[in-house]
């Protein structure tokens, strides 16, 4: 269980990260899906 916690964690910070770089400044480069 404590696994689980430590990944979800993990997961919400890096993706917190993330978007604020993403949002605050635009990527120069378009994304190709």
């Amino acid at each position: 269980m404590e696994a689980f916690v430590y990944t979800f964690l993990l997961v919400s910070t890096l993706g917190i990260i993330f978007f604020a770089i993403f949002f605050r400044e635009p990527p120069k480069v378009p994304i190709k899906k």
